[in-house]
């Protein structure tokens, strides 16, 4: 009972600038900057990070991740239209004795980017992707960006004072003729609409969110099955701008989701459509955001999503709980130190009202984005 007093207690708050709960650490803006006009240019992009999940439901385990993730990468840009990278995508897991220095340079990293205009951009190789989409948390885990593979294939970013608009193809598994694997790729769409002015102290936003995952093929000797799951997220979020010297802002969101599964297997997949509401506060203060909020769901999944929302996870068969109710709340902050570096920190929990268990987690970051050479 204490902890759910505690987590009521918070739910007079929360919120960030996109959707619910996405660290600004992770985030990086497509912007094409004129600076870097005709120049060739080397950049660090490191984010070191420790984010212990103290995990006790039977649907997700605890896991620490202690580490740094870095991309050293070159680059050159043609005026404001046209920005080429390359580099490589290190990972650096604190204890992990078993690779070699070399192994740690894990990943080639690639990206062609054009502005076709200042705002709207086409980007090919390594997607701006994670919490950039802005997709709510039951759709994304977000700490799967410091330790997954990074986002390839086909994006379109488009972003003005109104709206906001991602859709992209994340190719996971490039097949060719007669592999022995099938293909497995992500289809994505994130987008926005703020029905009021800029200036005026109450926002309405409209978001849309839909995701597609594909596994199969045609040209593959594989015998898995097919698989074509997808998600759909929407609602309404208001905000109202307070302009306190220490609460900035105050915020409801609404959030309704949708899963299907067109081609279901029961025994690893036991349900082939499902549904939740998640209705959140937030609020944004002069040192920290905070957010709480209330999830019910019934036989819904998500393939990134947390688990701790969904009814069944892949790794656990035999746990299958059709109706989900969760309390979470959370808290975090975020300070740019300097032009180059920031840091970061929070804390976030999860009551599950049906299976009465607590689970929390909590991390620190700090990230490094500089240019050491322009010429």
């Amino acid at each position: 009972m204490k902890k759910i007093l505690i987590l009521l207690l918070l739910a007079c708050w929360v919120v960030n600038g996109y959707a619910q709960w996405i660290p600004e650490f992770l985030t990086t803006s497509p912007d094409i900057k004129e600076e870097n006009n005709n120049k060739l240019t080397l950049d660090i992009d490191a984010v070191g990070f420790f984010k212990n999940n103290e995990y006790f439901s039977p649907l997700s385990k605890g896991q620490t991740f202690p580490g740094i993730r870095f991309i050293p990468k070159a680059g050159y840009q043609i005026d404001n239209k046209l920005r080429f990278e390359l580099g490589v995508l290190g990972l650096y897991l604190s204890g992990n004795q078993d690779d070699d220095v070399l192994s740690t340079f894990n990943e080639f990293y690639a990206r062609i980017q054009y502005a076709i205009r200042p705002n709207l951009h086409l980007v090919f190789g390594n997607l701006y992707g994670g919490a950039n989409h802005r997709l709510i948390e039951p759709l994304y885990r977000w700490d799967n960006q410091l330790v997954e593979k990074q986002e390839s294939g086909l994006q379109v970013i488009y972003k003005d004072d109104r709206f906001f608009a991602d859709v992209w193809v994340d190719w996971r598994r490039y097949i060719e003729h007669g592999d022995s694997v099938p293909e497995i790729l992500n289809f994505g769409l994130s987008a926005s609409a703020r029905l009021s002015p800029e200036e005026n102290d109450f926002q309405l936003t409209l978001p849309f969110q839909l995701l597609i995952y594909h596994q199969g093929g045609q040209i593959d000797t594989s015998d898995e099955k097919m698989i074509v799951t997808g998600n759909v997220a929407t609602g309404l979020k208001m905000k109202w701008k307070l302009h306190g010297r220490t609460i900035r802002s105050l915020g409801f969101d609404t959030y309704l989701l949708g899963y299907y599964d067109k081609l279901s297997n029961k025994e690893l997949r036991p349900y082939d459509n499902g549904w939740a509401v998640y209705p959140v506060f937030k609020a944004e203060t002069k040192y920290i955001d905070l957010m709480a909020g209330y999830y019910h769901g019934c036989q819904f999944y998500s393939v990134d999503g947390d688990p701790l929302f969904s009814s069944f996870n892949l790794r656990y068969p035999d746990e299958v709980h059709k109706t989900r109710q969760l309390f979470t709340a959370k808290v975090s902050y975020f300070k740019q130190l300097h032009k180059s570096f920031s840091i970061g920190a929070q804390a976030e929990s999860y009551f599950d009202i049906k299976l009465n268990k607590f689970d929390y987690s909590f991390g620190i970051n700090l990230r490094l984005n500089t240019k050491v050479i322009s010429r």
